[in-house]
């Protein structure tokens, strides 16, 4: 492609110049700037005035002129050629050619560039000996040069490049690397011969791998894809071995569908489970509009079933309609446990499948959607899923009504669903919230805000049991409440005469929900119940900020506190189910509670959250979290974490997390690149709970000298469920790699 590209490139500079190159763009000649065009020897004035405003399209509509500038130049009326001679310089647009002598004759079209040959495009350039090409039939041999392309860095070496056809090129002591390394790159790939055919092949014979010009792997044969376009064909295979799978090798082929589609399908040969077959379809319809499928099958050698997976995901815009989906369903818990990343594990005891179609407008947005869950655990005679088939919501942004007199603003949201199980349970809901508020600014950065907002459910549910009267319920909710919030902020000049900034964010907000009698409404998500209430929350966020030179901040610390308390007798939760309404700080603290089993005797008053970040330098940040009883004097939960980091591969962090009577763990993650020579990486997460090691990796990446290419090893160790797996990547700069 890049030999087509240049050949072309010249034809067009030689077609649009020759033999007008001998001339500026006012019709003067190169040694006679002076010289009228009519004043020129026979033939070449008038060739001169047919091609009077020939060039390249400008961006101001008009034509870029060709040019050329050389010591000396001269025309032979007889034989018909042109010579320029000494420092030649062709430019045309953007694009230059410099030669040491250029020849062309007009009678035959052939024209030839001789002595130190260098072109330059766009980054992209090149370099030859000699170059002589025929204009009329566009055929021509490249001697002795070089190719760079700088998009990929390719640099394409060959002793003779030749154009034999409209689209195909023969190259003979040719070599291929993207290293930069001057005068002997890291790696490189040499052909003595070579056929080249665009969007077709280039079949090489005696193919040489060399690294740091040693040979290390040759080949009697090769082809090589060389295409304008998408191409059909086999994909890097790669190597992986695991406890659970064994020993396996994975093979990929890739199919061109047409211009917005393609497909990659995948054997698996896996020495202890078998063949597992998968097949990804993805699609392009617009440049907002994307999707892929993914199906595959095992038949388990081990457990001698069927096992299989449907998911992808798709993302459709256009204009103010948007549809997005994303979906995943397998046979059953053993293909996530054993074929997927085992973080999904960890994540959810469901994996949901979800897709949505809206309408946004500039003041509302309506949505139909649908929610469906596979239950990964696999538990008999118990179905915790909960499908939402189908559900329509409609919200309603805040937006001013009155006018600005008035100041009152308004929004609201709507829902209706339907619920079902695999048991046979299905419900239907219809929930609505609206709420109006108004903003009053009590004292220069002092501002109150009442609401008053109303909450309705119905809900009707069928199929919950012989005599059993759970069969759905209402309720209506009035609810009221106040927030109270103030910015304040200082000055300080530091010894250095820098300025520092803190600023200060105190809020209060008092929320009233009556007690609403809901015994009737189904526990089925977090929607179901809302509690009364009483209840103050306090927050406080303070912040420290360094000013710039050019006034832009830079945090520098930052600290939040946030606390609530009932002045009614608030219940404790015994559901997972979490209350809508509730501040954040209530609903941490009742999770953790409710899972460690625990009950306290005062409830009134929720624990205090505390968040603090610190950036004491560019690289370096450290960060802590905190829920403090008052009460006992002791943590439910906290974590403090700190990091430095340069980039991706020169980095180090650390995080210890506790939660009351749950869990105890330890977090580590590590980047070093050693001396340019090696590169070394890892991440723990330890249980001191349960003293093991719940994930590990590691890696190490070899580097001989450059990033030209690099060689790694990477251990993986998981439990739950327990397994070890290692990896060996090797990859070439540019070109790909084997084992990624």
């Amino acid at each position: 492609m890049a030999a087509r590209n240049i050949m072309a490139t010249i034809i067009l500079v030689l077609a649009l110049c020759s033999p007008a190159i001998s001339f500026a763009a006012d019709g003067s000649t190169a040694d006679s700037a002076s010289s009228p065009a009519n004043a020129l020897p026979k033939g070449i004035g008038s060739f001169a005035s047919g091609f009077k405003g020939f060039g390249l399209p400008g961006s101001d509509g008009g034509k870029l002129p060709v040019l050329l500038d050389a010591d000396t130049l001269t025309f032979d009326e007889d034989t018909g050629v042109v010579m320029a001679e000494g420092h030649v310089v062709v430019s045309l647009g953007t694009r230059t050619i410099h030669a040491d002598k250029i020849r062309y004759d007009s009678r035959t079209q052939e024209a030839e560039l001789a002595g130190s040959v260098r072109f330059k495009s766009e980054g992209d350039d090149f370099a030859f000996d000699r170059i002589v090409i025929n204009l009329d039939t566009e055929m021509g041999i490249l001697y002795n040069g070089t190719i760079h392309l700088e998009t990929n860095n390719y640099r394409v070496s060959g002793e003779r490049i030749e154009k034999t056809g409209p689209r195909s090129f023969f190259l003979r002591k040719g070599s291929l690397t993207t290293c930069e390394c001057d005068p002997i790159p890291d790696w490189n790939i040499e052909v003595k011969r070579s056929r080249v055919t665009m969007d077709g092949y280039a079949v090489g014979r005696d193919v040489i791998f060399r690294i740091r010009d040693v040979p290390v792997l040759w080949l009697p044969w090769g082809a090589f894809p060389v295409k304008m376009t998408r191409q059909s064909g086999f994909l890097i295979p790669s190597y992986i071995h695991s406890r659970t799978i064994g020993n396996g090798i994975s093979i990929p082929w890739y199919q061109v569908i047409n211009r917005w589609s393609d497909a990659t399908l995948t054997l698996d040969a896996m020495d202890r489970r078998g063949l597992k077959t998968e097949l990804e379809y993805r699609f392009v319809l617009n440049p907002a509009s994307e999707g892929t499928v993914r199906g595959a099958f095992l038949h388990d050698r081990e457990s001698g079933n069927d096992l299989s997976r449907f998911y992808g995901e798709n993302i459709y815009r256009k204009g103010k309609w948007n549809a997005n989906g994303r979906w995943d369903i397998a046979s059953d818990s053993i293909y996530y446990r054993d074929f997927v990343e085992p973080e999904i594990l960890r994540t959810a005891r469901h994996i949901p499948s979800r897709a949505f179609v809206a309408e946004s407008r500039e003041s509302s947005n309506i949505a139909l959607s649908a929610v469906g869950a596979k239950d990964i655990q696999d538990i008999p005679g118990v179905d915790n899923t909960v499908q939402r088939i189908p559900e329509l919501t409609v919200t309603v942004l805040p937006e001013r009504i009155g006018g600005p007199s008035v100041g009152i603003d308004g929004w609201g949201s709507g829902a209706g669903t339907w619920f079902h199980n695999r048991e046979g349970v299905e419900e239907g809901r219809v929930h609505g919230l609206a709420e109006l508020a108004r903003t009053m600014t009590l004292y220069p950065s002092v501002f109150l805000t009442p609401f008053v907002s109303v909450d309705g459910l119905a809900s009707r549910r069928n199929g919950a049991g012989p005599g059993s009267t759970d069969n759905g319920g209402e309720r209506l909710l009035p609810m009221a409440g106040a927030q109270l919030s103030a910015t304040a902020w200082r000055y300080f000049a530091t010894p250095s005469g820098g300025t520092l900034v803190h600023s200060i964010n105190p809020s209060v907000k008092y929320q009233w929900v009556p007690n609403v009698a809901q015994n009737d409404i189904p526990i089925t998500d977090q929607w179901s119940r809302i509690e009364g209430r009483k209840q103050a929350t306090f927050s406080i966020s303070q912040g420290l900020h360094r000013l710039g030179s050019a006034g832009t901040p830079t945090e520098l610390a930052s600290l939040d506190l946030e606390w609530a308390y009932d002045v009614g007798s608030r219940k404790t939760p015994q559901t997972p189910y979490v209350d809508p309404l509730s501040p954040f700080v209530w609903t941490l603290r009742d999770q953790i509670d409710l899972n460690a089993g625990r009950s306290r005797d005062t409830n009134n008053a929720s624990d205090i959250l505390a968040r603090l970040r610190i950036n004491p330098a560019a690289r370096w940040k450290a960060t802590g979290e905190a829920l403090f009883d008052p009460n006992s004097r002791g943590l439910t939960a906290a974590s403090i974490g700190a990091e430095w980091r340069v980039d991706a591969e020169n980095r180090a962090s650390f995080n210890y997390r506790i939660s009351h009577q749950l869990s105890e763990d330890l977090q580590a993650l590590c980047g070093w690149r050693i001396a340019r020579l090696i590169g070394v990486s890892g991440k723990l997460n330890y249980s001191i709970r349960n003293k093991e090691v719940t994930d590990g990796t590691a890696t190490v990446n070899l580097y001989p000298r450059s990033d030209c290419w690099n060689i790694g090893l990477a251990l993986h160790k998981t439990t739950r469920p327990s397994d070890t797996s290692f990896r060996l990547m090797v990859a070439l700069k540019g070109i790909g790699g084997v084992g990624k």
